[in-house]
C-alpha cells in the first residue's frame, strides 16, 4: 500500500451486529415464554405486570440520567422482587437484563464516540441487517433504536460480508470458535478493499479482535480472534484505539 495509514478503532464489549440482533429476539422471546410459563403477575391498583415490563423497569432505573452502580443495583434489586424468590424466573430475567443493558449502553457510547471522531469510511462487524430488525430489538424492551453510521459517514462496509461461516453461526450451525478461524484474515481483504484514502476511516467492532486483554491474548489467538492488528500492520495499515467501551455489567455490577 506504499505509506502506512490509520485506521482508528472503537473497541466495544457487546458490538451491535446482526448476532447481537439475533440474541436479543431470543432473549425477549424467553421473557415472553417464562411469561407464558410461569411468571406470578403481581398486582398492584389491579396493576398487571410481564416478565418483560419487569426487564424494561430495570432498565429505566438503570438507564435513568446515566448509568450507575447504585441505579444497576436498584435495577437488580427490582428484579429480585418481582421474582418472588423463584430462582428458575430470576436467572432468566437476569440473564435478558445483562444482555440488553449491555447492548443499549454499547450501542449508544459507541455512537456517541462514532459521530464525535465524524469517519468518512465505518467498518462493522456482523452483515448488513434489516433495520426494522434492530428497531424491533431495541423497541421491544422500551429503548430508541440507535443509528447505525453517523452523518459524516460517506460508506458503511460490514465485514462479514461475504463471509460464510458467520452466515452458518447466525443460523446456529456453527460455534462461535469455528466461526473466528480466518474471520480476521477476511477483515483484512475487506479493510484493504475499501479504505478511505483521503477521510478518516474507523472500525466499530469487538474489543478480542482489536485490543484484547493482556491476560486473555494467547486464549483468543488461539481461537482465531485479536490477530487483526498484526494482520493488518503486515499490509501497512495500524489500528489506533480511540475509545474502548466496557462491559456494563463488570463496571456497575461488582
Amino acid at each position: 500500500m506504499g505509506n502506512r495509514m490509520v485506521l482508528y478503532a472503537i473497541a466495544e464489549s457487546c458490538p451491535l451486529d446482526a448476532l447481537l440482533v439475533r440474541d436479543m429476539k431470543k432473549s425477549v422471546d424467553s421473557l415472553l415464554q417464562l411469561n407464558l410459563r410461569r411468571f406470578r403477575v403481581p398486582q398492584q391498583n389491579l396493576a398487571k405486570y410481564s416478565a418483560l415490563d419487569i426487564v424494561k423497569q430495570a432498565l429505566e432505573l438503570l438507564f435513568e440520567f446515566s448509568p450507575s452502580e447504585k441505579n444497576y443495583r436498584e435495577a437488580m434489586r427490582t428484579i429480585r422482587v418481582y421474582s418472588e424468590g423463584d430462582r428458575e424466573m430470576l436467572a432468566t430475567i437476569e440473564n435478558s437484563f445483562r444482555l440488553i443493558a449491555n447492548a443499549v449502553y454499547n450501542a449508544y457510547t459507541g455512537q456517541r464516540h462514532a459521530e464525535s471522531f465524524a469517519p468518512q469510511t465505518l467498518f462493522l462487524q456482523g452483515i448488513s441487517f434489516d433495520t426494522t430488525e434492530l428497531q424491533k430489538s431495541f423497541r421491544f424492551v422500551g429503548v430508541r433504536p440507535p443509528e447505525v453510521s453517523p452523518p459524516s459517514v460517506q460508506k458503511t462496509v460490514f465485514l462479514d460480508e461475504g463471509f460464510e461461516p458467520y452466515e452458518a453461526l447466525l443460523e446456529d450451525r456453527m460455534s462461535q470458535g469455528q466461526v473466528e478461524r480466518g474471520r480476521e484474515v477476511h477483515w483484512v481483504e475487506v479493510i484493504r478493499r475499501n479504505l478511505n484514502t483521503n477521510g478518516k476511516n474507523l472500525i466499530r467492532a469487538g474489543a478480542n479482535h482489536i485490543s484484547p486483554p493482556g491476560n486473555l491474548l494467547s486464549k483468543l489467538r488461539s481461537s482465531g480472534a485479536g490477530k487483526l492488528p498484526t494482520l493488518l500492520a503486515r499490509s501497512d495499515v495500524q489500528i489506533q484505539v480511540i475509545e474502548r467501551v466496557a462491559d456494563l455489567n463488570q463496571v456497575f455490577g461488582r
